[in-house]
């Protein structure tokens, strides 16, 4: 509950997250999108997106903004997740993961180490990472249908 108001009413339950859980859940996609050494426009959009949609306010994003490629205590971020909390991120590491089109080493062991702490199994990893498979070509055939150039940086 971003500064104490349930925003339930609305449609992705990240809102309802503590701010421990919004910082947490911030730094550790910024973790995600630039493990690799680097920052790339696709995955700086994604994580724009994704932190905007918490509603912060500017100062705090700012401040996210100028944490990226630092370190990062996973496990002390990740224990300020509640259990459904931690399901959001590793859906959310996921897609970040894919913003560039592939699926780095350093991402997947994020991503691992989430799904462990949210008592994911392999299966469910691999439907999650299935579900973004899908979601890209849902978007590549929007492209297709109205007939819009494919742009190299929606992953295939």
């Amino acid at each position: 509950m971003l500064g104490g108001k349930s925003r339930s009413m609305l449609p992705d339950t990240l809102l309802d997250f503590t701010d421990e859980e919004a910082i947490s859940y911030a730094t550790i996609l910024a973790a995600v999108a630039t493990c690799d050494g680097k920052f790339t426009p696709e995955e700086m959009s994604g994580y724009e997106a994704r932190i905007a949609s918490l509603l912060f306010q500017p100062f705090v994003r700012e401040r996210l903004n100028s944490m990226i490629g630092e370190l990062v205590d996973l496990k002390q971020h990740l224990d300020q997740f509640s259990p459904s909390g931690l399901r959001l991120l590793l859906r959310d590491a996921v897609l970040m993961a894919a913003c560039d089109g592939e699926y780095k080493p350093e991402e997947i062991e994020i991503i691992e180490q989430i799904a462990a702490a949210a008592n994911v199994d392999e299966d469910t990893l691999n439907q999650l990472y299935f579900w973004v498979s899908e979601g890209w070509s849902w978007q590549r055939r929007g492209h297709n249908i109205l007939q819009i150039v494919q742009q190299p940086s929606i992953p295939v």
